[in-house]
């Protein structure tokens, strides 16, 4: 079929490079406190403003972008809606501080709405901020700092420099704070003090990570948690499952019987016989729900085991020389819940069919269930052996290193039947580098394809050629192997 048959809208945003994820949010809002919306990390600035770090959340927000085929926007504003009705603002970017003051001129400005920063137009508006909003949002910094005694911080002094870096802009005939953004920070901090300089830096950062900004974690008065005291130790799995099954039970009656309360992160302090404290964390990779998990919570469980295992691994390679039990007794237990997500039902049904969301529910079940991240498949349309599938960890983005796959454009059909069937005969266990064996003279040999590398990349035709075999031998065993043209073999996979 001819491409202009099928024409597709691109998104100029496809055509820039880089990660355009934004970390973190601010949002403002009139409505009753939801700050785990978007993040179970959150932070409250003032009254009905709160700040929040979605990149806690980075692989499940770009998982769910791509199952849904929508822009990361339309997902939050989705979401922001749902929770905060039409009466909000929300602006997304690179540090707390520039969200802070796009927030405060937007607000300013009566608007409503998300407001990504990674956007031209609002990139745009956010380098023509004046001076006097930039020099307002500094007073609420101060609260910040004086509530939480900032080491070095003193009101009077903080506010005699900003007097001081008034008067030099207001000589320089300087309009706007863009207009000096090329000003070391350092040169900032050293005439106008370390305060400024770091506001400085926030200001026009293109990092992600605080740099000194003052973060306070918000925390619920009382986090859900269960405690047990046992009569007697116990140190066999089978026993601890039961209790804990019981105890995950009771914390699930203090969460919210609904599908938006999520866990992402527990909290499992044991006791063990000798009256040690050790406390260990049970994460999940994606959003948790204690609420769909009961009766038999197996997520948990699974994650409990795991660590467990690695915690008695641990105390005995450390009490190696100490007259001690295989596995350490214990006395007692704390569980709490320490990271909690707001997610609304909509994330699952917006823009998705049921039949394709069961499917991942249980692909996010199993990643929960697992201690590593496992990589999915796909055909991919190339001759070559190394290069006709495509590997990704679901919910993960592509780590440094690790062979970068370009990903199907959303709404472009691949035809793999084709090349579905040529895969028919492949192993299941392959081996990027092939290793040299000996000619399998003995062996039955299976003639499947014959294939060929660029060798125009590095002259070596004999060596671009290959003929694939199946090798069995007398046991039954099986291997994938190719021959060259000069009479090597090499052995690339296995069949069982």
């Amino acid at each position: 079929m001819d491409a202009s048959t099928n024409p597709r809208i691109i998104d100029l945003a496809e055509l820039r490079t880089g990660d355009d994820f934004p970390c973190w949010a601010a949002v403002y809002c009139r409505g009753p406190e939801k700050p785990f919306v978007l993040s179970p990390a959150a932070m409250r600035w003032r009254e009905n403003v709160f700040l929040s770090r979605p990149g806690e959340c980075r692989g499940f927000w770009l998982e769910r972008k791509k199952k849904l085929r929508c822009k990361l926007g339309d997902l939050f504003a989705q979401l922001l809606q749902h929770h905060h009705g039409d009466d909000y603002i929300a602006v997304f970017g690179n540090h707390p501080w520039q969200c802070l003051w796009y927030l405060e001129y937007q607000r300013r400005q009566q608007a409503r709405g998300l407001f990504l920063l990674q956007s031209p137009l609002n990139r745009n508006i956010y380098r023509g901020l004046d001076w006097d909003s930039w020099f307002q949002l500094q007073q609420q910094l101060a609260d910040h700092l004086e509530a939480i005694n900032a080491r070095g911080f003193k009101r009077d002094r903080f506010a005699s420099r900003q007097a001081q870096m008034r008067r030099f802009i207001e000589r320089g005939g300087i309009d706007m704070p863009f207009a000096m953004r090329e000003a070391d920070a350092n040169s900032i901090q050293r005439r106008f003090g370390s305060w400024l300089g770091r506001v400085w830096q926030w200001s026009f950062t293109a990092h992600d990570d605080l740099q000194g900004f003052p973060w306070r974690a918000y925390t619920e008065r009382a986090a859900p948690a269960v405690r047990r005291d046992l009569e007697y130790p116990v140190n066999q799995w089978s026993y601890i499952e039961l209790l804990l099954r019981e105890d995950l039970s009771r914390l699930s009656e203090q969460v919210s019987d609904d599908d938006c309360e999520h866990i992402n992160r527990m909290d499992w302090q044991v006791t063990l016989f000798n009256d040690e404290r050790i406390t260990v964390e049970l994460a999940f990779r994606h959003p948790y729900s204690l609420h769909r998990d009961r009766p038999g919570f197996a997520i948990a469980l699974y994650q409990a085991r795991y660590i467990f295992d690695e915690l008695m691994r641990k105390l005995r390679a450390r009490d190696s020389d100490l007259d001690l039990p295989a596995s350490m007794p214990f006395t007692g237990w704390h569980l709490d819940i320490r990271e909690r997500v707001t997610l609304s039902p909509r994330l699952w049904d917006l823009f998705a069919s049921e039949a394709a969301e069961l499917d991942y529910e249980r692909v996010r079940t199993l990643q929960n269930k697992l201690p590593l991240a496992f990589e999915s498949y796909r055909p991919a349309a190339s001759f070559s052996p190394e290069q006709s599938f495509a590997a990704r960890v679901p919910g993960e983005p592509p780590e440094h290193g690790r062979r970068r796959i370009v990903p199907e454009p959303p709404g472009e059909e691949f035809d793999c039947l084709a090349w579905s069937c040529g895969a028919a005969d492949k192993p299941l266990f392959y081996s990027p580098a092939a290793q040299p064996i000996d000619n399998p003279d003995r062996l039955q040999k299976i003639f499947l394809e014959r294939s060929s590398e660029q060798w125009w990349r590095d002259g070596q035709a004999l060596q671009a050629m290959r003929d694939y075999y199946i090798l069995k031998d007398r046991d039954g065993r099986s291997i994938w192997a190719y021959r060259t043209l000069d009479g090597d073999w090499f052995k690339q996979g296995e069949y069982h």
